[in-house]
């Protein structure tokens, strides 16, 4: 190589932006210095044209564990479910560690810098401003909340 490759600098870049939904519930821990931490994994769907039939397709969907620390990791702990989508903004991060049976492993994981809730969790006690269950007057007005994102029935997980 000559001197002018070695001082080469490249651009380093580490930013993903990723819209999926959780596979599972967020588990929500502290560290020993009380910091929230809150771990979960996205499904990430993509759908492609098949040029043979000239379909559209789903393809198989990638799984993508996330990290979320400080106040936000307590507001997704609190606020997320299961098959809810969610906008990630964050950078790429390799976990290192030895399993118990004393093999060194490692992962892959987005550290998230932004969560954004695309979608309202419903919580089992009633919310704030919420209307009373029997309050059905101006119901035929307003469209109903529970028709949003009807196909979720057909999500794999």
């Amino acid at each position: 190589m000559n001197q002018q490759q070695n001082n080469l600098r490249l651009p380093e870049q580490n930013n993903v932006v990723m819209v999926g939904r959780l596979t599972r519930d967020p588990d929500l821990r502290r560290t020993g210095t009380g910091k929230a931490v809150c771990s979960f994994d996205i499904a990430i769907g993509r759908r492609f044209k098949d040029t043979a039939t000239g379909e559209w397709k789903d393809a198989d969907p990638t799984f993508v564990p996330v990290v979320v620390w400080g106040d936000m990791a307590e507001r997704c702990g609190e606020r997320l479910k299961k098959g809810v989508p969610v906008h990630v903004e964050g950078r790429l991060q390799t976990n290192s560690w030895v399993g118990t049976d004393g093999a060194k492993k490692s992962r892959l994981e987005v550290i998230a810098s932004r969560v954004q809730f695309l979608s309202v969790v419903k919580q089992e006690s009633a919310a704030i401003g919420a209307r009373p269950a029997d309050d059905s007057a101006d119901a035929a007005e307003a469209p109903a909340a529970s028709n949003f994102g009807s196909d979720d029935e057909e999500i794999p997980f």
